[in-house]
């Protein structure tokens, strides 16, 4: 790998943001502005993820008789591993105003041309996918159907996308801290990437569990950064 940097904006989108998404995060809109401010900066790589679900993905709690939002159940997904599910609303389905990112950084993405690009994750039904080292890479300004069948488990789209352009570190900011935020950026270590998680541009459901993961990051090699002064120094 060389020597550049990707800034990888996780799920801004309307389902997650308040006041009316359907799984809004607290204090989501509270990124905006932090990642309006980095992407005035010059980055090798910018990519923003979007949760892309079909209206029949595993996740919902809509297609489970008698589940409740936010329960558990166990599910075999897709590739065939048994696993703990956690049970959420209708969230960013393909097709509605809650899967598109927000529009007061739509634009800002937009002026990047060609290096900025899509990931879009969670995207067949039978598997759920936080992490954006599990979706699928597209253009940004003429985003791609979702592939017709489901990659290797062990393999990731993203990583091969990045490492062809010499990136070998990446800074993570978005929403859910707790969720996909922590798990791209755990990704991203376990790929070999050094990684950093700007806390100051991402928001969490939980601030306890996002602790909970943040420790579980450093312990794979990962970092969190506070704020944008911090960050200075880190990309030195």
């Amino acid at each position: 790998m060389g020597d550049k940097t990707a800034l990888i904006v996780v799920d801004v989108q309307n389902d997650f943001l308040p006041p009316s998404g359907s799984l809004a995060v607290p204090g989501g809109r509270e990124v905006i502005p932090v990642i309006q401010k980095l992407l005035k900066r010059d980055w090798d790589v910018v990519v923003a993820s979007q949760d892309y679900h079909p209206p029949d993905h595993i996740s919902f709690a809509s297609n489970h008789p008698g589940g409740e939002v936010f329960s558990q159940v166990q599910k075999m997904d897709a590739y065939g591993n048994t696993y703990t599910q956690t049970l959420w609303p209708d969230h960013c389905v393909v097709g509605t105003d809650g899967v598109e990112i927000d529009a007061e950084l739509r634009p800002e993405l937009e002026r990047l041309g060609d290096s900025c690009v899509l990931v879009r994750k969670g995207w067949h039904p039978g598997v759920e996918a936080y992490s954006a080292f599990a979706g699928y890479v597209t253009p940004s300004g003429s985003p791609s159907d979702p592939p017709p069948a489901l990659p290797a488990a062990d393999s990731s789209e993203l990583a091969s996308f990045l490492r062809a352009r010499g990136v070998d570190r990446v800074v993570v900011v978005g929403l859910a801290g707790d969720y996909c935020v922590s798990a791209t950026a755990v990704s991203a270590a376990e790929h070999g990437f050094k990684t950093a998680v700007l806390l100051s541009g991402t928001r969490s459901i939980s601030d306890e569990k996002a602790s909970e993961c943040w420790e579980n990051l450093r312990e794979k090699g990962g970092e969190t950064i506070e704020n944008e002064g911090a960050l200075e120094g880190w990309l030195r």
